[in-house]
């Protein structure tokens, strides 16, 4: 499932960064045009953040860290002789 999130973030990447340069530098007449590319990259940026959270917390589940404990104290008894 790791693999799928991570394809999955790099083509939510990949939209965002496509539709969000295709809004910002479309001369087109039509005004709805940037306003769909603004929407798809919005759309790409929310799959590229969703998959990469659920990859940075399936990480963390994975490696678990140890509680640590405090070692334990030697107690020196001294000799009498």
């Amino acid at each position: 499932m790791q693999k799928f999130h991570a394809i999955a973030c790099v083509i939510g990447w990949a939209f965002f960064y496509v539709f969000s340069f295709l809004a910002v530098s479309s001369l087109n007449d039509a005004a709805w045009m940037p306003a769909t590319y603004a929407l798809l990259a919005f759309g790409g940026f929310l799959t590229g953040m969703l998959c990469w959270v659920r990859i940075v917390g399936l990480r963390r589940d994975a490696v678990r860290p140890v509680a640590l404990r405090a070692p334990r104290r030697v107690q020196f008894t001294r000799e009498i002789a």
